[in-house]
C-alpha cells in the first residue's frame, strides 16, 4: 500500500480539480471523475484553468504544465476511475448518504488495499464509514480552498482507522508539498472552521449591534493579527505577550463575547433576502463594483503571502 502511484479525485466543482493537480504536478497518475459526461468536461476545464493560473504566476513553467495534463485523465465511468485506484479522494457534494454510498461503491470497484478518503470540511469520519464492510480503510483529508495553493490539509480519522492508513495518508500528502495536521479525535469542523466561525460569530454579533461596519471587520484583522498571524501563530503569541496578561484579559472579556446558539440572525436575514454574497452581487457587501478585482487579485495575494512565507508552493 505504501507504493502509492495512482490516484482518483471524485467531484469536477472548485475542490476535486485542486486536488488532483497537486497529485499530478507530484508525478502521480491521477484520475478525475465526474458523475456524467458534462461534468467530466467541467474537470478538465477547471484544472485547465488551475494550470494556467499556476504558469501565470511562474510556480510552473510549460514543461510542468505538460507534464501535469499527461499525468490526469479525466472519465465519467466510476468502475475505470476506481479499478486501479490506490487513493481515493472524494470531494463531492456535502450529504451524508450521497458520500455513504459513494464509498460502499468503491468498496466493491477498488482493491482491498485501496485507502478511502473524503475531503469533507463538515461531517465527521465515523459516519462516513458507517456503511463499510472495512473501516479501517476510511479516513478524512480536508484540503482547503484552493486545493492547489492552501497548503493545509486537516486530516482525521475515526477510531477504526488503521495506523497504517493515517501513516501513509499523512506521508503522501507531505511528499506533494502539502502541511498536514493530524487531529487526535473527531470532533465537527475540525480545527480551521471552529476557528474561523468562532471568529465569524464574534463579528456579526458586533456589526449588528451597530459598532462597525462590515469594512472595519476586515480592517481590523487585515491590518493587525491576521498578518502577525501567518508568522507567529495564535498560541505562540499568547506565550509571547503573558499568559498572565491573557488570564486577566480572559477573566473580564469573555463574558461579554456572544454566545448565540445557531446560525446568527443578521446572516439568516441576508440569506433570506437573497444576498447570498459575491454569486447574487450583494451579501455584507456590494460586489456590482469590486467582484472582478477581488477574483482577479485573491490567489495573486495568497501566493504572494505564501511566498512571503518562505512556504514552497
Amino acid at each position: 500500500m505504501e507504493n502509492i502511484n495512482n490516484v482518483t479525485v471524485l467531484g469536477t466543482g472548485n475542490m476535486g480539480p485542486g486536488i488532483a493537480l497537486q497529485f499530478a504536478r507530484a508525478g502521480y497518475r491521477v484520475t478525475i471523475w465526474g458523475r456524467n459526461e458534462k461534468s467530466a468536461e467541467k474537470g478538465s476545464k477547471n484544472l485547465q484553468t488551475n494550470i494556467t493560473d499556476l504558469v501565470r504566476e511562474e510556480i510552473m513553467d510549460d514543461d510542468e504544465a505538460k507534464a501535469a495534463m499527461d499525468n490526469t485523465r479525466v472519465t465519467s465511468d466510476l468502475e475505470k476511475a476506481g479499478t486501479y485506484a490506490q487513493l481515493v479522494i472524494e470531494a463531492i457534494p456535502e450529504i451524508l448518504e450521497l458520500k455513504q454510498q459513494m464509498f460502499s461503491r468503491l468498496e466493491d470497484i477498488c482493491s482491498p488495499g485501496t485507502i478511502l478518503a473524503s475531503n469533507t470540511s463538515t461531517l465527521l469520519p465515523t459516519p462516513l464509514s458507517e456503511k463499510l464492510m472495512h473501516r479501517e480503510r476510511l479516513i478524512v483529508t480536508h484540503f482547503w480552498n484552493p486545493a492547489y495553493l492552501a497548503p493545509l490539509v486537516e486530516v482525521c480519522g475515526s477510531e477504526a482507522t488503521s495506523v497504517e492508513v493515517i501513516k501513509i495518508t499523512m506521508g503522501i500528502l507531505k511528499k506533494i508539498g502539502n502541511q498536514p495536521v493530524l487531529m487526535h479525535k473527531e470532533i465537527l469542523g475540525f480545527l480551521g472552521n471552529r476557528l474561523m466561525h468562532a471568529m465569524n460569530r464574534e463579528a456579526l454579533a458586533l456589526i449588528s449591534e451597530g459598532v462597525c461596519d462590515p469594512e472595519d471587520i476586515d480592517m481590523v484583522v487585515n491590518m493587525s493579527f491576521g498578518p502577525r498571524f501567518a508568522n507567529l501563530g495564535p498560541m505562540e503569541y499568547l506565550d509571547a505577550v503573558g499568559l498572565d496578561l491573557v488570564k486577566n484579559i480572559q477573566g473580564y472579556l469573555y463574558e461579554d463575547l456572544d454566545d448565540t446558539p445557531g446560525v446568527m440572525p443578521v446572516l439568516d436575514k441576508l440569506v433570506s433576502g437573497g444576498n447570498l454574497g459575491m454569486k447574487t452581487g450583494k451579501g455584507l457587501f456590494d460586489w456590482s463594483q469590486k467582484e472582478d478585482r477581488i477574483r482577479e487579485n485573491r490567489d495573486k495575494d495568497f501566493i504572494r503571502r505564501l511566498k512571503e512565507m518562505k512556504f514552497q508552493i
